[in-house]
């Protein structure tokens, strides 16, 4: 679709133009666009990777790799001619390649991308889990789908029947055309997603709901429903879950006197947030001016008045989202402070 401007008492088309005539390179030059401009392919992706190829025996590369805020890995690839070549082809093999990316190997290849690009970034795993708004690595629910989106100057009858042939079948994917059009030497790019067609979105968002329904019910029937008995300060509990026995050695080692700055060595300073007054109710607590957080959801902290920590005149809540490495972490507390006497087993009963 031509893009028009207002010359005098005229609507005017836009030169159009490709990206070989502007010179325009997909690798070097395309790709490094769409990066540092993501939010015009997709709002919130976080660009993992670039020429993504960490797999042994193939020398095949993921132009852009990327995070959405579900968690789910989506590969971008890129292509800057008229028809998109093979590009649906590529990227579906290219999601098969990655679908059984770890939290951990994602840190891995962000901490490479970084690197190569010397980007100022402290701490990769941080700016991960910051992004995704998760207290902890959380496995369970990591790159539990992979969605494609294909970003080329225009696409053959071939490609869109392709795309939507596996739209039909629950494979999230779609369609971004990029035309470039020129006004004498400015430069311009016509960006619309075309499949599936914005009208559509709804259904498509009730589809891809349905399937996140299915693979939550598979995930249930796979998840760790371990608990623990647990003794702190010659107070014992038994059959606790994981939140649970979280909070007991939280709010035992606070009481005990270990500040929650120390604790925060051993837990992650992101699992804590705080007032810096002493609150005696949840009430006080959120009226206050809460630190260590873009964004205060009540659901996700011991917040109640009964769970609330007071310490050298602050208030602090600690995180209620934990999963498998509960266990770990409180050993790791009790053996960082024997003077807690303390004991983690896991329940066998």
């Amino acid at each position: 679709m031509p893009i028009y401007k207002l010359d005098g008492h005229k609507i005017i088309e836009l030169q159009q133009t490709t990206f070989s005539n502007e010179r325009i390179d997909e690798a070097r030059d395309l790709q490094k666009f769409i990066i540092n401009s993501i939010e015009t392919v997709e709002n919130n992706l976080f660009v993992l990777s670039s020429e993504f190829g960490d797999w042994e025996d193939s020398k095949r590369r993921i132009d852009i790799l990327c995070l959405d805020k579900d968690a789910n890995l989506v590969v971008v690839e890129l292509k800057r001619t008229e028809d998109g070549g093979h590009m649906e082809l590529q990227s579906i093999r290219y999601a098969a390649m990655v679908a059984n990316m770890t939290f951990e190997k994602a840190v891995k290849a962000f901490q490479h991308y970084v690197d190569k690009n010397q980007l100022e970034i402290d701490n990769p795993q941080e700016a991960i889990l910051s992004f995704l708004e998760w207290d902890d690595i959380n496995e369970e629910e990591f790159a539990n789908d992979v969605r494609i989106i294909l970003v080329s100057a225009d696409f053959s009858k071939e490609i869109t029947t392709s795309v939507l042939w596996l739209i039909e079948r629950d494979i999230d994917i779609k369609c971004i055309r990029i035309k470039p059009q020129k006004d004498g030497s400015n430069l311009y790019f016509d960006i619309q997603q075309i499949i599936p067609l914005p009208e559509t979105t709804d259904y498509q968002v009730k589809l891809r709901e349905k399937a996140a329904e299915q693979r939550q019910a598979r995930r249930e029937s796979s998840r760790d429903y371990s608990r623990f008995d647990v003794t702190i300060n010659s107070r014992a509990e038994s059959n606790l879950n994981k939140r649970q026995t979280m909070h007991l050695a939280i709010s035992e080692s606070v009481k005990f006197g270990i500040s929650p700055k120390k604790l925060m060595h051993l837990t992650g300073e992101r699992r804590w947030i705080w007032v810096d007054k002493e609150c005696n109710s949840k009430q006080e607590f959120e009226e206050g001016e809460i630190k260590n957080v873009r964004s205060y959801d009540p659901s996700r902290w011991f917040n109640e008045d009964n769970e609330l920590l007071v310490f050298d005149g602050k208030t602090y809540a600690f995180s209620n989202q934990h999963g498998k490495g509960t266990f770990d972490l409180v050993k790791n507390i009790l053996s960082e402070y024997p003077e807690l006497q303390g004991e983690i087993k896991k329940n066998e009963s």
